[in-house]
């Protein structure tokens, strides 16, 4: 029972991938193309939110390695 289940959640979801890509396809064919500067300015952007993100991941790792993440302990213990 639990297998046909999955097979008909399967099918609901990928119909509704297909719809959702059919409907994302007509408006994008539908706009007007945009201009040159639009184009370098999204390209600009999408270079800069990786490069950010990136970083960000980066400063993370660092973070952890450095031990920056560790809770912090008291001495108390170790002053008696």
């Amino acid at each position: 029972m639990r297998n046909g289940n999955q097979w008909i959640l399967a099918a609901v979801l990928a119909a509704l991938l297909v719809g959702a890509t059919w409907f994302c396809v007509s408006v994008w064919r539908s706009t007007p193309g945009m201009p040159v500067y639009g184009n370098v300015i999204l390209a600009v952007a999408a270079v800069l939110m990786l490069v950010s993100g990136c970083g960000l991941i980066a400063l993370m790792f660092y973070s952890h390695r450095k031990g920056y993440d560790e809770p912090p302990r008291s001495n108390d213990a170790a002053r008696k």
